[in-house]
């Protein structure tokens, strides 16, 4: 995801970035070199009963998108589906027939036997050339319905600017220049986006600062902490339409399914929770579904910039993730998580930060609606993402399958979801406006209960009883 508010990062990608296999949706030809991971719930009527709805998200996206030309092949595509069909009825009509025929021992019949069979053999071969024909035609419209993206959300700005949810009280010398974090060099050792080192206080708040985040959502919101997989196969970034070259690809010597490759993600991004839900059931007893966990992310960044923890690749997150029911469940869980971080982010004296939502043109296709919260750098003169979170709908549980039962019925869930805090950039921040890096005044101020004293002794409790695993 990139951080500049002015840099619409992905749809250079999603122009160029079409897979002519796809690890989301494999075709019959093509399942025998690659098996079937999961088959995708398309929901062709839903997807093309608003086209005016979704002609609006395309273009205010700005995404290179001919709905016409896809609504085309996907006639098409259900005209040489429905003469599949007819032709397989056929043959189940004749093996039918057959069955019959052979249950009556007629010797009158051996004739008309023989024709039903040259019929079936006949069919079995026109079905296997409709396939071979049918397969390119099946690829071609499903790649391309899997590209349409996400309705927007009836509050996300569609114009040229983003929309201020909350903008905290500017500083007296906020139009001071001040250094940039890097001078710091006793605290911040940076080479380049892939290599740098926290030491003394920065390294402690990196830490602690993650953990009195979640410590705050577990306390005062009841969130579930979960502990996450660092990588993540193909088809779930495919399936949360994320670019490929947004994240390390893993190169694996003994894959047996080459288009499902790995990708290293860290645990604390959002496609890290979707292997988890994957073809889950959950009964309306458990929504929602709250889950948070701190980790790594690993997030590639091309801005055209000075390299700095700004756009260091290597972070350490809190990452949230919520499942509801319907869209007022998600708005409103969305409205929550949003406000408890502006309470946390609120809790640095010298921090100047705002909340907004991104405009359309800056969204991700599975996104419908995204909120970000942006802290100022005094030396770089803008505002740059520390958190984010994303209102997807229920686009990405019908990729995955993850719905919710209700009665005989099943339901897609809504979710919500996103990194709301990236450390190593408000750690660059703090420095820049002379906040200190206390991270045990963030727990006082943030009146967080810890059984084990301070976020120190909690800490060294833990790992303590790790340690006892040994003995």
């Amino acid at each position: 995801m990139h951080i500049s508010k002015n840099i619409p990062r992905h749809h250079a990608i999603y122009a160029t970035q079409r897979r002519q296999v796809s690890a989301l949706y494999i075709t019959g030809d093509k399942a025998r070199e690659n098996y079937v991971t999961i088959q995708p719930y398309l929901d062709f009527k839903g997807t093309f009963e608003n086209m005016e709805q979704l002609q609006h998200s395309i273009k205010k996206r700005n995404l290179a998108i001919d709905l016409n030309k896809v609504q085309q092949m996907f006639e098409n595509y259900t005209n040489k589906a429905k003469e599949i069909d007819k032709v397989e009825q056929e043959r189940e009509l004749i093996a039918k027939q057959l069955k019959d025929m052979g249950k009556v021992k007629d010797n009158n019949n051996t004739e008309l036997m023989n024709q039903l069979k040259d019929k079936g053999k006949e069919l079995r071969n026109k079905l296997k050339s409709l396939k071979t024909d049918f397969y390119p035609i099946e690829d071609e419209f499903c790649q391309a319905f899997l590209h349409l993206p996400n309705l927007l959300d009836r509050q996300c700005p569609e114009g040229e600017h983003e929309r201020i949810l909350y903008r905290s009280k500017l500083n007296d010398d906020q139009s001071a220049t001040t250094q940039s974090h890097l001078q710091q060099s006793d605290q911040i050792n940076f080479i380049d986006n892939s290599r740098y080192y926290l030491m003394k206080e920065a390294a402690k708040f990196d830490l602690y600062c993650t953990d009195a985040l979640v410590k705050y959502f577990l306390q005062k919101e009841k969130f579930i902490q979960t502990c996450n997989p660092d990588f993540v196969r193909c088809v779930l970034l495919e399936a949360n339409a994320t670019p490929l070259d947004l994240y390390h690809k893993v190169e694996e010597q003994h894959l047996q399914n080459k288009l499902n490759s790995a990708y290293l993600t860290g645990g604390g991004a959002f496609e890290s929770f979707l292997g988890a839900v994957t073809k889950l059931c959950v009964y309306p007893s458990v929504i929602p579904l709250r889950y948070i966990c701190s980790g790594r992310l690993y997030e590639k960044s091309c801005e055209a910039v000075e390299q700095s923890l700004y756009t260091a690749t290597q972070t350490n997150a809190v990452q949230t993730f919520v499942a509801c029911e319907n869209a007022q469940q998600s708005e409103e869980h969305m409205d929550a998580i949003l406000n408890r971080c502006v309470d946390f982010y609120k809790t640095f004296d010298n921090l100047h930060f705002r909340v907004v939502y991104a405009k359309a043109a800056d969204l991700m296709p599975s996104e419908s609606l995204r909120a970000q919260i942006e802290v100022y750098s005094p030396h770089q003169k803008r505002y740059i993402c520390v958190g984010r979170l994303s209102n997807y709908s229920d686009y990405v549980s019908k990729r995955i399958l993850f719905t919710m039962r209700e009665q005989k019925d099943y339901r897609f869930l809504h979710l919500i979801g996103g990194p709301i805090l990236y450390t190593t950039r408000l750690i660059a921040a703090l420095i820049e406006c002379q906040q200190p890096l206390d991270y045990k005044k963030l727990m006082q101020n943030l009146k967080l209960k810890s059984a084990g004293g301070s976020a120190t002794d909690s800490s060294n409790k833990m790992f303590e009883e790790f340690q006892s695993l040994f003995k």
